[in-house]
């Protein structure tokens, strides 16, 4: 019964088709601007050391680097002093606002045309509080989504130190930082914490 409703229903479809086989087909929703219809601007990129992984990079980006080992965010930035650690972020999204998805032997884009750097701002200097409007780069993993500013933590910042110059207590603080705990509460130096919500 199942063959003969599925060969009735594929006979039907083709006689329509056949009955006016030039009559244009219109989607209301369809997107019928000029150029292929790309959902993902996936780039699939494969080296002997990376593997094969899926880049997402700006279309127009001019100027690629391959990550060598033992590279971060800040190191990249600095070696070329030509962009900000937030603009390296939204070209190469699939670092992560952490940079903890950089990734070894994987071209990472650092320039496009339309990008002007303003010197000598590759981070905020240590200390600095940043809104999450500015997309601070790179945030200490497990930071809450509802951060609206954070702090960039200097050499020998202690988290003591953070509370008080907040006014906030050991317990917010590792509820909108997750990966500090109570007992032995420590931050990354060069990233970013969580000082308001």
């Amino acid at each position: 019964m199942q063959l003969a409703l599925s060969l009735t229903s594929l006979a039907l479809f083709v006689s329509l088709a056949l009955a006016n086989p030039l009559a244009p087909v219109v989607y209301k929703e369809l997107d019928t601007r000029q150029g292929p219809l790309i959902p993902d601007n996936c780039t699939t990129y494969s080296s002997a050391n990376a593997g094969t992984v899926c880049i997402h990079v700006p279309y127009d980006c001019t100027s690629f680097y391959e990550v060598q080992l033992g590279e971060t965010c800040l190191s990249i930035a600095a070696k070329f002093n030509s962009f900000s650690l937030t603009q390296f972020f939204k070209w190469n999204p699939d670092i992560g606002q952490t940079c903890i998805s950089l990734r070894a032997y994987v071209p990472v884009c650092i320039a496009t045309p339309w990008y002007i750097f303003e010197p000598p701002l590759i981070q905020y200097p240590p200390g600095a509080l940043v809104s999450a409007a500015d997309t601070p780069v790179p945030i200490m993993p497990q930071i809450t989504a509802f951060c609206k500013t954070f702090q960039l933590v200097g050499e020998g910042t202690t988290v003591d130190q953070i509370l008080g110059q907040h006014g906030i207590d050991i317990q917010e603080f590792v509820l909108w930082n997750a990966l500090v705990q109570v007992q032995n509460p420590v931050v990354w130096r060069d990233y970013f914490v969580c000082v308001e919500v």
